[in-house]
């Protein structure tokens, strides 16, 4: 086990289980001893499994970020200790390792175990406001970042669309008081929203707004329009409808930003987005990270011009900026 002596190592740690769930996943559809037998793109291999090509592509893409297969055009082959370790043959890890999945229902007991197997007194509770305040973990130090990155002018009208905590929202708040910032999100997620404000001092800074932006209208018009890691929560076809929605909530002129964990064009690097590709797999219907060459081909389709982005920062997180 690595040592825990910082804030990367300690996230490196509560992630691992993302890490140890896409070899498990693998291995129990037997992928490795599939490309044994040849190099196969997605399709291909899906067909063979079988298994759903898109879904199969997004665990081969962050197994390709493990460093466990290669990849070449579409195609996908095992990498050196794949073909010694993980797949059949007289080397083979794939029977211990397996074993370490069967003991995985009796790890997620731990804290039970630990109790005297007694439930917690608020076991399963805390999901939504656990949800929103890691948000606020996350955000926390890249707010200032992007508050100078995106300055705003007197007058100005913020939506912080599916806002979450308000980070965000706050710090444009405090930095240009002239402008006027509203958060938009659920009802159940403003209830958590409400209470961060309070303990900020920063309840009367900023207006909250209440709806389902997938249903309902966003109002507005709005000068600026940020929307922060929500699209890898939701389909392509999702996240345009969304954008389209946007630009009819924004003035003419009017600007938008996506900050999202971005992949690069071949959907493998860098681990983080491609690891937590995964993860949106696992916990939504059709959501996954992104390119910011797809997030821009969205921006387009939905008829925004003026299209750019920056460059990622060393976890991925990156920005997709354009004007209606």
């Amino acid at each position: 086990m690595i040592p825990v002596k910082s804030v990367e190592s300690l996230m490196e740690a509560a992630h691992g289980y993302q890490t140890a769930m896409i070899l498990f996943t693998a291995l129990r559809f037997d992928v490795f001893s599939a490309l044994a037998e040849g190099a196969r793109d997605a399709g291909g291999l899906a067909r063979r499994l079988p298994a759903d090509p898109r879904n199969l592509s997004i665990l081969l893409n962050a197994l390709v970020a493990m460093g466990l297969l290669e990849k070449t055009g579409s195609k996908y082959r095992n990498a050196r200790v794949a073909r010694d370790f993980l797949a059949d043959g007289p080397r083979s890890k794939r029977s211990i390792l397996l074993h370490h999945l069967d003991c995985w229902p009796d790890w997620t007991l731990l804290e039970r175990k630990i109790r005297g197997n007694r439930r917690g007194r608020r076991e399963g509770s805390d999901f939504q406001e656990n949800f929103i305040r890691g948000m606020e973990d996350n955000a926390r130090e890249r707010a200032a970042q992007v508050a100078v990155r995106f300055p705003l002018r007197a007058g100005e009208r913020v939506l912080d669309l599916g806002g979450g905590p308000g980070t965000y929202a706050v710090e444009w708040a405090k930095r240009y008081p002239g402008a006027e910032v509203t958060v938009y999100d659920i009802p159940e997620t403003l209830r958590v929203t409400r209470k961060i404000l309070k303990e900020k001092g920063a309840a009367r800074l900023i207006r909250l707004a209440e709806g389902d932006f997938t249903r309902d209208p966003l109002g507005g018009p709005f000068d600026f329009i940020w929307i922060s890691h929500i699209f890898h929560a939701y389909s392509e076809k999702d996240c345009i409808a969304l954008l389209r929605k946007a630009r009819r909530a924004l003035a003419p002129g009017g600007r938008i930003a996506v900050q999202e964990f971005l992949l690069d064009e071949s959907k493998t690097a860098p681990p983080g987005p491609a690891f937590f590709s995964v993860h949106m797999v696992a916990v939504t219907e059709g959501g996954r990270a992104y390119s910011a060459g797809e997030i821009a081909s969205m921006l387009k389709s939905a008829g925004f011009v003026k299209i750019s982005s920056d460059k990622p920062d060393p976890r991925g997180v990156g920005v997709v900026t354009a004007r209606a």
